[in-house]
């Protein structure tokens, strides 16, 4: 699991790169982590958020964590970039 979660993010980080995209300076955690966290939940969590969040927190997959509330706002904030990144990840 946790070698398919570096992959994804490697490629996710990549691909938000060649598509241009720049993280707000204020941001403490990369758009990738938090489209790398909303897979894993995904994946293994069956969307629960939360345990997936928890998990990296626990295993300390990335410098910062967010809160679920600061991850939903992210993450919906990401939503039009989610798609043609999950065909490139299928």
């Amino acid at each position: 699991m946790l070698s398919r979660l570096i992959a994804a993010f490697c490629i996710i980080d990549d691909a938000l790169q060649a598509m241009g995209y720049k993280d707000d300076p204020q941001a403490k955690t990369p758009a990738s982590a938090i489209l790398t966290l909303a897979l894993l939940a995904a994946l293994e969590f069956g969307g629960k958020h939360n345990k997936a969040l928890a998990l990296a927190k626990d295993l300390g997959l990335f410098t910062h964590v967010p809160s679920p509330s600061r991850f939903n706002r992210r993450l919906h904030a990401l939503y039009p970039l989610l798609l043609p990144l999950l065909h490139l990840l299928a």
